[in-house]
């Protein structure tokens, strides 16, 4: 059987100044672009997105090449809930997805935030030799000006990327959703609610130390353009 990854983007979010949208949407590009060279052949991709209204609006010509030939779930950008709590609009995602997809003909559902930088295909090499329910990871970064910064560990789980058993994503897309207003009044971040799915329903998994992955970690200093807030995970 075929794997698949659910890649989420918020491509064109509303608040966001033209100047660093445009940089957002060549980071986009780059990051999907990547991802597709890297991707094993026994996968597929969705990308998912909830702030694309319009298709016809001409994005950045990297993120055109990067969306070429892909398959596009444009949610429109009334799905987009993540304002405040960044973790709900994937979850949301998630849900309307695994609702529209024949998620039963895959193997394992990677779940991938998109503005990343995928640097070699291990994750989803992993991914293909999971033998239980779930692959889960809590990297550390390591960012390019030398700083180390050891993640929180403690009841949660990094959800920039992980992976399941087709059921078990369909389950976690429900279990997600019905919680979404708890999430919300409750100030629950997405890496908890991973936490609470695995260990309130006895999930086995796997664990992945490293992603192999660079991530630029923008809010560091308010700007998409400063070198130093990229790290590598």
């Amino acid at each position: 059987m075929k794997n698949l990854v659910l890649a989420f983007c918020s491509i064109r979010p509303k608040n966001i100044s033209p100047e660093l949208l445009s940089f957002r949407e060549k980071e986009y590009g780059i990051c999907l672009k990547q991802l597709k060279r890297v991707l094993p052949e026994s996968f597929d991709m969705i990308i998912c997105d909830n702030t694309i209204d319009d298709l016809t609006v001409p994005p950045d010509v990297e993120l055109q090449e990067a969306l070429k030939d892909c398959n596009i779930l444009a949610m429109g950008s009334k799905t987009n809930i993540g304002g405040v709590n960044k973790g709900l609009g994937e979850l949301l995602m998630l849900k309307i997805a695994m609702d529209n997809i024949d998620y039963e003909q895959y193997e394992n559902i990677c779940y991938v935030t998109a503005r990343r930088i995928y640097t070699c295909p291990y994750a989803f090499e992993k991914t293909e030799q999971l033998k239980k329910e779930a692959l889960l990871c809590n990297p550390d970064f390591l960012y390019v000006d030398g700083r180390y910064q050891e993640s929180h560990k403690e009841g949660m789980y990094n959800d920039m990327f992980f992976a399941m058993k087709s059921k078990a994503m369909k389950e976690y897309a429900e279990y997600s959703y019905a919680r979404l207003s708890k999430m919300s009044t409750e100030h629950i971040g997405s890496e908890q609610n991973l936490y609470s799915f695995v260990q309130t329903n006895n999930i086995e998994f796997e664990w992945i130390d490293f992603l192999g992955l660079v991530r630029n970690d923008w809010e560091t200093d308010g700007t998409e353009f400063t070198l130093t807030n990229f790290h590598i995970t």
